[in-house]
């Protein structure tokens, strides 16, 4: 199954099972968790997986794999310990699962982060690529703060658990990995309007804010990624 890689969907396969166990070792499983897992592939996190005590969901839009996954779990799934659901995970319905994993596509990355912000969850554990993990943790005055990282930072905290050499993968894709974690954390502002603001701001981001906006408040001579996200949150605050 290793050589059935797709470039649609764009498909590198883990082939280190031990990094693997590290990945849902740091999901930290207890019975009974309801778990999704976003594109199980041919099923390493899955094996893994389907030998704790919860309820396993995953999502597979190819439909080789889901055939595969099918026929290769059929028993957990007629026991109705595993749900296999044949749908791209960026079109199904949020709705709760408290720990999310999953080895996602580096091109999907974006969407799928804000895909996860929908559904109602506690804890995610996800591997992505590596230069990704370092715009959603990027620190203000650095070039990788960016929208991404104040969108995700106010909804979540994120952290690199660690790093993965692009050689354990199949086909071997032209940059590294990191597994991240990701807490879901409460946000009470606007979200819809607060990304909107952000768009409008980081599209200039080399211009001050009171250029940019009309806003003469005590950040006004500060350009965009300079400010933290509670500073962000507060000019956008003064403006509603």
């Amino acid at each position: 199954m290793n050589d059935n890689f797709s470039k649609k969907y764009g498909q590198v396969f883990l082939s280190d099972k031990n990094l693997a166990v590290k990945e849902i070792k740091a999901l930290d499983l207890n019975d009974d968790d309801n778990v999704l897992e976003i594109g199980p592939g041919y099923g390493i996190l899955t094996d893994i997986l389907l030998k704790y005590n919860i309820n396993l969901t995953s999502v597979e839009p190819d439909h080789r794999f889901y055939k595969y996954l099918s026929e290769k779990y059929n028993n957990y799934i007629e026991s109705k310990k595993f749900n296999l659901i044949k749908a791209n995970f960026l079109e199904i319905e949020p709705s709760y699962y408290n720990k999310i994993i999953g080895n996602i596509p580096y091109n999907l990355s974006s969407a799928i982060i804000f895909k996860l912000f929908d559904f109602d969850f506690d804890y995610s554990v996800l591997m992505v690529q590596k230069e990704f993990a370092l715009r959603l943790i990027a620190k203000p005055g650095t070039k990788d703060f960016s929208r991404l990282t104040v969108n995700a930072g106010t909804r979540s905290e994120i952290h690199i658990l660690f790093n993965v050499n692009r050689n354990v993968f199949s086909p071997v894709p032209k940059v590294d990995s990191s597994v991240i974690s990701i807490k879901k954390k409460k946000c009470d502002i606007d979200i819809i309007k607060f990304n909107n603001f952000l768009i409008k701001i980081f599209s200039m981001r080399r211009k001050k804010l009171s250029t940019i906006l009309k806003y003469n408040g005590i950040y006004g001579d500060k350009r965009p990624y300079e400010l933290n996200i509670n500073e962000l949150i507060t000019v956008f605050d003064s403006l509603n």
